[in-house]
């Protein structure tokens, strides 16, 4: 137990040191980054503050992993430097026991980190681009010719989307059960709020009827009209989706018939981020146990970064690369991982021959 705590304290102090450093320096390039857009609409130095705070939560969540790679060797590599290891090592306490003690204890924090962000980093990132949005007055927009959407048997194209409860230029075509058409249905603005759509400026012509009949209207208030989850699945990036969002999104594509393969990327991607972080540590063990374990702390810094950028290329292309040769999503993330974990195997033997066992 005492061991445990002793490594413990020192794989925290490096991870808290490392996570404060590197989301700092996250903060700072997030804040000059969006300078840009200073006094662009009612975009100001409060507002640019306000999204750079929101901003945080998503930028320990980037970072998280990358300060555990190098936070642990700051510490263990410190306790290598010192013959710490040697000592335990001495005590009969073997290399393997250690790493297993350290990876157990990154694994938990890890699951521990990841359950807890995905409660609160989502809430706080969505909050943080719809303030900014809606000061930019900004349009999420992917082409020209609008955004498309289908919701059973209705198709919806949008012009201009500036948040999920902010949309402009829409137009509904809606089919029978037959598959013929029965009606269009053309929208100047719509805005949810108080768990109902506002809509304006609304003209419908109705082909099921004989002769084919037009209706105008200036206002309307309904509870049903487009489901949200259609408008976040298109418009949120993955850090703005929990998992729960995640496995909904999945759900209402396959009822609708359409593709859930990006979803169901974004799903397993999230499953894998704590198996994926301690890979990235179990990468940093042989430049800390191994032969390297005497080279001075910027080489293993180096060292380290360069394996854990060629991982998070890797894994961040093989996915995207499985979707175009139409792999399944699961298949496409557990790849990479088997990979890394293999080579991170091998390198550890080998550095292990050559230093403790």
């Amino acid at each position: 137990m005492i061991l445990n705590k002793y490594l413990f304290y020192r794989f925290i102090t490096g991870l808290s040191v490392s996570l404060l450093v590197l989301v700092s320096i996250e903060i700072f390039f997030s804040f000059t980054a969006e300078l840009k857009y200073l006094n662009v609409g009612s975009y100001g130095i409060v507002s640019i503050l306000e999204y750079t705070i929101l901003s945080i939560p998503k930028s320990i969540l980037i970072m998280f992993p990358y300060a555990v790679l190098i936070g642990s060797m700051l510490s263990l590599g410190a306790m290598a430097s010192d013959m710490e290891f040697i000592s335990m090592h001495a005590a009969g306490v073997s290399i393997s026991k250690i790493i297993s003690i350290i990876m157990f204890q990154a694994f938990l924090l890890a699951i521990v980190f990841y359950a807890a962000s995905d409660t609160f980093v989502p809430k706080f990132t969505k909050l943080a681009e719809s303030n900014k949005n809606s000061a930019l007055n900004k349009k999420i927009i992917f082409n020209n010719n609008g955004v498309w959407f289908k919701d059973k048997n209705t198709f919806i194209k949008i012009n201009e989307i500036y948040s999920d409860d902010n949309l402009k230029g829409l137009t509904l075509y809606r089919y029978d059960s037959n598959d013929n058409l029965s009606s269009i249905k053309t929208i100047r603005d719509a805005r949810f709020a108080n768990d109902q759509w506002n809509l304006i400026g609304i003209e419908e012509i109705f082909f099921n009827t004989k002769p084919v009949t037009k209706k105008y209207s200036d206002k309307e208030v309904t509870p049903n009209f487009i489901d949200q989850r259609l408008i976040n699945i298109k418009t949120n990036k993955s850090e703005s989706l929990s998992l729960k969002d995640v496995v909904i999104n999945i759900s209402y594509l396959k009822d609708n018939d359409l593709d859930s393969d990006i979803q169901r990327k974004i799903f397993w991607e999230k499953l894998f981020k704590p198996v994926s972080t301690i890979i990235m540590l179990f990468l940093a063990m042989p430049f800390i146990f191994g032969r390297h374990r005497s080279s001075n702390i910027s080489q293993r810094i180096v060292l380290g970064l360069f394996i854990g950028i060629i991982f998070f290329i890797v894994t961040s292309i093989l996915p995207n690369l499985g979707m175009v040769f139409g792999i399944t999503p699961f298949l496409n993330v557990l790849f990479p991982h088997i990979i890394f974990i293999i080579v991170g195997f091998y390198m550890l033997n080998y550095q292990l021959d050559a230093g403790l066992r």
